[in-house]
C-alpha cells in the first residue's frame, strides 16, 4: 500500500473494531502459511481441479487490495469480498472431499473474511 492509499485510509470512518495497522501484516502472514500448507496437502493428493476454487480465491484476494486501496472503491471491494468469501468456502469444501485437516486449517481464513467483511461494511455505511 503507498503513502496515498495510507493516507486515504487513515482518513476513513472505521469501525472500533478495526485491528491496529500493525497486526494486519502479523495476521495475513499467519493466514499466507496455514493456506500455502493447506493447499500443499491438497495439491499432493488431488488433481488439479481441487486447486481450481482456491487460486480463485487468490485472485480474488488480491483484487480486493486493488479495489479498496488502489481505486478506493470500498462499496465495489465490499462485493469482491463477498465473492471471496464464497470461494473460501468453496476452496473449503473442495479441500474436504481430499484431505479434511486441509480443510480445517483454512477455518481461521474464513472467519478473517467475515470480519473482513463487517469491517468493510463499516467503512461503506459510515463514508
Amino acid at each position: 500500500m503507498d503513502e496515498n492509499s495510507m493516507l486515504w485510509y487513515s482518513g476513513l470512518v472505521r469501525s472500533s473494531l478495526t485491528p491496529p495497522n500493525i497486526a494486519f501484516p502479523i495476521v495475513w502472514s499467519f493466514l499466507y502459511a496455514l493456506m500455502g500448507y493447506s493447499a500443499f496437502r491438497v495439491a499432493r493428493k488431488a488433481e488439479f481441479r481441487a486447486i481450481v476454487p482456491y487460486l480463485v480465491q487468490l485472485l480474488l484476494n488480491l483484487a480486493w487490495s486493488w479495489v479498496f486501496f488502489h481505486y478506493r472503491q470500498p462499496s465495489c471491494a465490499l462485493a469482491v469480498l463477498f465473492l471471496l468469501i464464497c470461494s473460501l468456502l468453496w476452496t473449503a469444501a473442495e479441500f474436504t472431499r481430499h484431505d479434511r485437516p486441509a480443510a480445517a486449517l483454512l477455518i481461521p481464513y474464513v472467519l478473517w473474511g467475515f470480519f473482513a467483511f463487517w469491517l468493510n461494511l463499516y467503512v461503506v455505511i459510515h463514508n
